[in-house]
């Protein structure tokens, strides 16, 4: 749950917000309270249709016709629905609040479900189907992130966002519309139609996912932009362990005619032995790591929520409203300077210093939560996830620590090849090697799974991560995408020279620099080119995306904001020093960290909002997260920064 920001509203009707659950393309989602009496008070979740810019009539009927939805549900398979204002400024409609975490999250942080447990999700998921075409429902967009799994952590699910939910019997009053989510659409939903097969579709492709943590890739619909039937290539699914195949395999034939139904389903898995129990806590069909892990999330997430409602949280309350920010905590922490980002972890910040010792400190005050020595030097910004840091050291090493006590988890030896900077996948942990390989390592247990081929050049690089690829760029200017289950060549791509810094991406676009001075982008499902675009001078930074631009920081210390559509330029920021590192988007401000100087400027304008001097100079990134920069500075100092609110639209 993230804190409300100055531009979201904090009540509607009778609701007080307390945070951010979400935030999607049509709307916000909110944790809100709706007092009951002095003393009692209801959690309940809010979501509110986005004003800015105003929404087009179509957008609002599709607002309104979830709140149709979820109130004919009455509660089957989604959240009852408890209040709603369609006509109120924002519209809004508020539900039940029942707390767990989507399916995506899950499968994310604690790794691919067993077989047993996918087979019981198939059964809920069908139950709840079936409650949907009774109420002559199609939800068109049925994904893992759409379906929570309740706190009580037993299998009990439940469906969310119907925005673009249809009504059998209703009449359409917008031309047919491509509607869902591409890695989980259905044939034909590509020409705008959808029924319910569709749903089965992506119940058979969530079904993969689950199974597997990494979506399909859809080389059925690359045949449909080419106008070629559409289909999925022969043994697409043998790789998942029986009887998912013939299951999946019945839920995404390609002709909507041959799918089995919710019912049928049902069946089918009846005949396994599996059926749905929704509601019993004896169903406990998850892993214990997951299930531990739903209810951690749970109880994290109202610890907030009671925190905020109580006002003892006044830093995630608001925002600063000074026009600059205001220096929180500073530490001294010793040792030697800091080469490496800070990094986010749920029980604090971590900080790692040249000399290989590793801090969790407090968030909010600094203090010091514990220390770990590694003996070897830390020079590349470590990942996180599923309750680990992942550090690599000068000595060939990838350390894997306990982010609660900084214990050490496990060790993997990249043999003669250092290892560089590494990035999390699902359950999967890679990192760039010098002989110019990627190595994808088992995440909880630092088992290797595969090694790729070598590139030209070390990968000093983190890896980009854009579904179930990886990009990764050499430092001789080879560029590669990998499959992240396997570490295949996945696409041919061009090969561009002098490339800097790692590529970034951005929906179907991958944009890389070059010390020439030229950027790339290239389109991620044919691998040819866009554009291209000689810059005005040479890169000294990786390309960074933002809402609608791409920022480049190049030598001589000057930003440049490019359109990602077509490269052209949009503004440039003549930066107070040298760059050392790249910018940081984040929430519309642009954070330019330029020797001992931090600059926050308007990420669509370039305009300057605040620059203010740090304790010594960066050669990593800030890390913004929480309302606050922190910053680690060569001089051996750690702050924190409070940021001020951005300027009302």
């Amino acid at each position: 749950m993230k804190k409300l920001s100055s531009g979201d509203p904090r009540r509607l009707g009778p609701f007080t917000l307390l945070g951010v659950l979400g935030c999607g393309g049509m709307a916000t989602v909110y944790l809100a309270t709706e007092e009951q009496s002095h003393t009692d008070s209801t959690l309940a979740v809010v979501k509110a249709l986005q004003t800015d810019p105003p929404p087009s009539s179509y957008v609002r009927n599709l607002f309104v016709r979830e709140m149709e939805a979820i109130g004919s549900m009455d509660a089957k398979g989604t959240f009852r629905l408890l209040k709603c204002d369609p006509d109120s400024e924002p519209p809004w409609f508020a539900t039940e609040y029942i707390p767990g975490m989507d399916l995506r999250n899950l499968v994310v942080l604690h790794g691919p479900l067993d077989t047993e447990a996918v087979l019981r999700l198939a059964a809920e998921i069908a139950l709840t189907l079936v409650d949907l075409q009774s109420n002559r429902i199609v939800h068109r967009d049925l994904k893992p992130s759409n379906i929570i799994v309740l706190s009580a952590a037993d299998g009990s699910l439940r469906l969310i966002d119907f925005g673009v939910s249809r009504r059998l019997d209703r009449t359409l009053t917008e031309p047919a519309m491509r509607v869902g989510t591409e890695a989980f659409m259905a044939p034909e939903q590509i020409s705008g139609r959808a029924g319910y097969p569709s749903d089965i579709f992506a119940l058979g492709l969530t079904l993969v996912y689950a199974a597997t943590g990494a979506e399909m890739r859809r080389l059925d619909l690359d045949e449909a932009a080419a106008k070629r039937p559409m289909r999925f290539p022969a043994g697409s699914f043998a790789h998942l362990p029986d009887p998912l195949p013939a299951l999946v395999h019945a839920c995404t034939r390609q002709d909507s005619g041959d799918r089995v139904t919710a019912q049928d389903l049902l069946t089918l898995l009846a005949a396994q032995g599996v059926r749905p129990r929704r509601g019993s806590r004896s169903a406990t069909w998850l892993s214990d790591n997951a299930r531990t892990g739903v209810l951690e999330h749970v109880r994290h997430t109202e610890r907030l929520a009671l925190e905020r409602q109580n006002g003892r949280l006044p830093r995630t309350r608001l925002l600063p409203v000074r026009g600059t920010p205001e220096p929180v905590w500073t530490h001294q922490l010793g040792g030697r300077a800091y080469f490496t980002s800070p990094v986010d972890v749920s029980e604090g910040i971590a900080v790692c210093s040249l000399d290989g010792a590793v801090w969790l400190l407090d968030a909010d005050d600094g203090h010091i939560l514990w220390k770990r020595d590694l003996g070897a030097r830390i020079e590349r910004t470590p990942a996180t996830g599923h309750g680990m840091l992942y550090v690599p050291c000068s000595d060939r090493t990838l350390l894997a620590l306990d982010t609660a006590d900084g214990s050490f988890r496990w060790t993997y030896t990249a043999g003669d090849s250092c290892v560089f900077t590494p990035v999390v996948a699902g359950d999967t942990v890679l990192v760039g090697a010098r002989d110019g390989s990627v190595h994808g390592l088992r995440a909880r247990t630092g088992t290797r799974r595969w090694i790729s081929a070598r590139g030209k050049g070390p990968v000093f690089d983190r890896p980009t991560v854009a579904g179930d690829r990886a990009y990764v760029s050499g430092w001789q200017g080879t560029l590669q995408a990998l499959s992240a289950h396997d570490g295949s060549p996945a696409v041919r791509l061009p090969q561009a020279r002098d490339l800097v810094g790692a590529p970034a991406w951005h929906g179907d676009t991958l944009f890389l620099s070059s010390r020439t001075g030229t950027l790339y982008a290239i389109d991620t499902r044919t691998g040819l080119e866009r554009w291209r675009r000689s810059g005005r001078a040479a890169a000294c930074t990786g390309p960074v995306t933002g809402r609608e631009l791409l920022y480049v920081g190049t030598v001589g210390g000057t930003v440049w904001a490019h359109d990602m559509a077509s490269g052209e330029p949009r503004w440039h920021l003549a930066a107070q020093g040298r760059l050392r590192c790249p910018p940081v988007h984040h929430d519309g401000t642009l954070y330019i960290g330029c020797d001992s100087t931090l600059t926050a400027a308007d990420a669509l304008t370039g305009e300057v909002r605040w620059a203010r001097r740090t304790d010594g100079t960066m050669h990593a990134p800030p890390l913004v997260a929480r309302g606050h920069a922190y910053i680690g500075t060569w001089n051996r100092t750690v702050q924190a920064w409070a940021l001020p609110a951005p300027p009302a639209p």
